[in-house]
């Protein structure tokens, strides 16, 4: 049609036909061509804007998995971080109750000689005649030395019971070996030298013992 349209002047030479005389043919004809071509700029701008919009969702879904990506990332970051802080805290609540307890470890560890001197002090000033009067300072130093021991347990110290039991190396040591005066006694502990302790439920200092053998 487009052609016809163009060529027109030559078809009316060859046709004798006059342009006046079919003026009104040429109309249709005119507006059908612009309709197909309005169609076909319409049918173009359709496909480019179609490319346009495919492009457009593949980078937005292209960006939506990187962001997942990262927060994926940061939120395994977090989680061990928290883990991390988590077990540090505990361990270091754990170390200061444990620094708490054994704070005096020290002071009650020097005053054990002191103990055992009152110990000795008492087995020597309690041994009186039979129908004598009760001894006034024996007395005396027999509640100094109950008065020490309250408060040294409530400290968390505590004796180890080793006497007329198995040897246990955990709480004892052996300073010396005797032949056991009955069989079921070997390997028992027959006479505590000197004095275990535990400090909550930890040896302070191993106790002394004669083993039977």
């Amino acid at each position: 049609m487009v052609l016809f349209l163009l060529n027109g002047s030559r078809f009316y030479k060859h046709t004798g036909m006059s342009k006046k005389n079919n003026t009104r043919e040429e109309e249709p004809l005119k507006e059908a061509a612009q309709a197909a071509q309005e169609e076909v700029c319409s049918e173009k701008g359709e496909m480019e804007q179609g490319s346009a919009g495919e492009g457009e969702s593949q980078s937005q879904t292209t960006g939506e998995q990187d962001l997942k990506a990262q927060l994926a990332e940061l939120n395994d970051k977090y989680l061990r971080l928290y883990s991390d802080f988590d077990n540090y805290r505990r361990r270091a609540n754990k170390e200061k109750l444990e620094m708490i307890k054994t704070a005096c470890s020290g002071v009650v560890l020097a005053l054990l000689p002191v103990i055992d001197d009152m110990e000795r002090a008492l087995k020597a000033i309690g041994q009186t005649e039979e129908g004598a009067e009760p001894n006034a300072l024996a007395e005396g130093v027999n509640l100094i030395y109950n008065k020490l021991m309250s408060t040294l347990k409530q400290q968390g110290l505590s004796e180890c019971e080793v006497a007329d039991k198995p040897f246990d190396a955990e709480t004892a040591e052996a300073v010396a070996q005797i032949p056991s005066p009955e069989e079921s006694k070997k390997g028992y502990v027959l006479e505590v030298v000197q004095k275990g302790y535990t400090l909550d439920g930890k040896v302070l200092r191993f106790a002394k013992v004669v083993v039977g053998c």
